[in-house]
């Protein structure tokens, strides 16, 4: 400021903030009976310490001042175990645009770190460090043998027949025995049963929910929250994380001791490794709960360093989800998204990581990340949706998308090949990709299977799949009118499903779509509710199905259902095809899709009569041979080579068995033909 002049301007703190680094642990750490407590707020002036009894005492027992060191770490070293303690913090500095400390913002904050946070609001809990999971015992599976099942613990666990306290729960997950009425495994059986090698975790990190309390008063009566499961609290995928390094804690047996969440989670990890499992958790590092939904809420790093922590234009948040995380610039954010990852390495034993929206997160830490947690961790994540910072977009250094993709990213190519887009839903014909009736797609479909997308230089450039939490569910897609509650176009499904268990590299699927889950009971329309707080509550219906409840459930009754009245879904077909799937993937015949290097241009040998778009056959490696015909009218295959041997038909519409085989064996070494019926699928393999 120059007064004389009447002249002000704002200073950047930029080349300061690009410097400022501290290796030291943050959080609250307890070691040798003693605690060190360490928060890092670069421009704060004074940091306060506030201890509690209890959760909701409003008075702290001990109030202790946090010295700062050259770094901006503030900190304090306690000679005693503070084991249980909840604990809180004031933040206090100058009274300057972009600054929320206490003294324009009369807040307590929780640490970011903090082990333990009982559900979001208020005080975190000094907890201490969980002994991780015992390993894999044959190590975590390899990028290129990946078969991941995206599931959200919730919905997973709601329905199972366990009791009230463990409905919605971690400890649910993995509870064995469990059978529905038809004498069918569910829940942890059925998991292991499938024959996955992965388990991919919807967010457990502690996530913002709107407080029960305002919620119940709110929409308790509601008709349609009511129909929904909604009425009684609120429901999310978790996508709005609030504590990084706490286990979300709506997700411990009910009725437990807050802390419990991390010893049950440690818990559903070991159980997993136990059967031969991976386990990987969905991390939300691009932005965090304090800005969601138009709000503005204290939790942490707003108040910490809003203009440190976040990518800003004058002086306020950017991004389509209330805030950006500023990874670049900022090595202490990027050590913040490091240490979380390497926190549930350390102390859960977990075995990668799915990073939502991970476009947003600059190239540079990405690379950091796959250094600093080993690259035997799986880690995949989402390239889409950029930052809404230009100076991000413009630095070939921080900005990127698939063709530069420093870790495996959804492959939504050869997704919309194989069974069409994911916005919108209107004529069956050209809304369900290839298998569908989209004919002019063959082409894609043949580049996604052979990893021939210009961005793809390896088979690992991309994850395949086909449907994912957001969006239509793939039974809905394929269903009549665009709903599979009663009818699902099963051998399309199948043809579908064929595609992506046959292409190169990892795949993933949404947990579900084996039984054809249908999330159709949410109405597509767009409904606005708002609390008596003044929250707002937006809902999508089954187009996006985040925070609607019912319609995300496991219906467990349905294991092993065929055909019924007017539901002519074959669930206890369908699931049996899929586990089949599974089981020929992980096959010594499913090797020659499980390849981490570029292959040959003939690896895959393509059969695509130019008169018939709705056919299409391919020979893999000479080993594996795969026909469809999407089509109504039946097709001969004609003159197909194959080399000499013993050649078993694995796969058709009916069923998957690699060991036994679906139907007559054929000798190779000679011009073969095959007669495939409308809507038919066939896999053979050379034994």
């Amino acid at each position: 400021e120059i007064p004389s002049l009447k002249l002000k301007a704002h200073c950047s703190f930029d080349g300061w903030f690009r410097e400022a680094f501290s290796s030291k642990e943050l959080g609250a750490n307890i070691d040798n009976s003693k605690t060190t407590v360490r928060i890092f707020s670069p421009r704060a002036e004074q940091v306060k310490l506030y201890l509690y009894k209890g959760r909701n005492d409003k008075k702290a027992y001990q109030v202790k001042n946090l010295k700062q060191d050259e770094d901006g770490v503030w900190e304090i070293v306690i000679p005693e175990d503070l084991h249980g303690v909840y604990y809180d913090f004031t933040v206090h500095g100058a009274k300057e645009p972009g600054n929320h400390f206490y003294e324009t913002n009369p807040v307590h904050i929780s640490d970011p770190y903090t082990r333990v946070s009982d559900d979001t609001w208020g005080k975190g809990r000094i907890w201490r460090r969980t002994k991780p999971a015992t390993p894999l015992k044959n190590g975590i599976p390899k990028m290129e043998d990946v078969i991941a099942y995206e599931v959200h613990v919730q919905d997973f666990t709601d329905l199972l027949p366990v009791k009230k306290n463990l409905k919605g729960t971690i400890k649910a997950m993995t509870i064995p025995g469990l059978r529905n009425k038809r004498g069918q495994k569910i829940g942890f059986d059925y998991l292991v049963d499938l024959g996955i090698n992965t388990v991919h975790l919807m967010p457990v990190q502690e996530y913002v929910h709107f407080p029960t309390n305002d919620w119940k008063a709110s929409f308790g009566e509601d008709a349609y929250m009511k129909s929904q499961g909604i009425n009684e609290e609120n429901y999310q995928w978790g996508y709005r994380t609030s504590h990084a390094f706490a286990v979300e804690s709506r997700y411990r047996s009910k009725g437990s001791e807050p802390g419990q969440e991390r010893a049950e989670f440690r818990d559903l990890v070991q159980a997993f490794h136990n059967k031969g499992i991976a386990v990987i958790i969905d991390i939300v590092p691009n932005h965090t709960a304090e800005n969601m939904d138009g709000n503005f809420w204290s939790f942490h790093f707003n108040v910490l360093g809003k203009q440190y922590y976040y990518r800003t234009k004058n002086f306020k948040h950017i991004g389509a989800y209330g805030n950006e995380v500023k990874t670049e610039n900022r090595p202490m954010v990027q050590r913040w998204l490091i240490d979380q990852c390497q926190h549930y390495i350390k102390e859960f034993g977990i075995d990668g990581f799915r990073i939502d929206l991970a476009g947003q997160i600059d190239e540079q830490t990405l690379k950091a990340l796959k250094t600093a947690i080993g690259e035997d961790k799986i880690v995949y994540g989402e390239a889409w949706i950029g930052s809404n910072d230009p100076n991000f977009e413009n630095n070939p250094d921080w900005d990127w998308y698939k063709a530069d993709a420093p870790i495996t990213f959804f492959q939504d190519d050869s997704r919309n090949a194989f069974k069409g887009p994911v916005f919108e839903l209107k004529d069956p014909k050209k809304d369900r990709g290839w298998p569908g009736g989209k004919y002019d797609e063959r082409a894609n479909v043949m580049k996604g299977l052979a990893n021939k997308f210009p961005d793809d230089k390896t088979p690992l450039s991309g994850i395949s799949y086909l449907d994912i939490h957001d969006n239509f569910a793939l039974a809905d897609q394929f269903g009549k009118n665009f709903d599979g509650r009663n009818e699902v176009h099963q051998d399309l499904y199948k043809i579908a499903v064929t595609l992506l268990y046959t292409t190169l590299g990892p795949i993933v699927t949404h947990g579900g779509s084996e039984i054809m889950r249908s999330k159709a009971s949410a109405p597509l329309k767009e409904v606005v509710k708002q609390t008596k707080k003044g929250f707002k509550v937006y809902m999508h219906g089954y187009r996006d199905s985040y925070n609607h409840r019912k319609a995300n459930h496991f219906l467990w009754e349905q294991v092993g259902q065929r055909p019924k009245g007017q539901n002519v879904n074959d669930y206890r077909n369908m699931q049996a095809f899929w586990r089949g799937m599974n089981r020929f993937r992980l096959s010594e015949y499913g090797k020659v899709f499980r390849v981490a290097q570029s292959v040959p241009k003939d690896y895959y040998r393509f059969m695509a009569p130019q008169n018939r778009p709705d056919v299409l056959g391919y020979l893999v490696d000479n080993k594996v041979l795969v026909l469809f015909n999407a089509g109504k009218q039946g097709y001969d295959f004609k003159n197909i080579q194959l080399p000499n041997g013993r050649w078993k038909q694995v796969a058709n519409n009916d069923q998957v068995n690699h060991l036994k085989g679906v139907g007559k064996s054929l000798k190779g070494g000679k011009s073969l033909n095959f007669k495939l019926k409308g809507e038919r699928l066939g896999i053979w393999v050379k034994e």
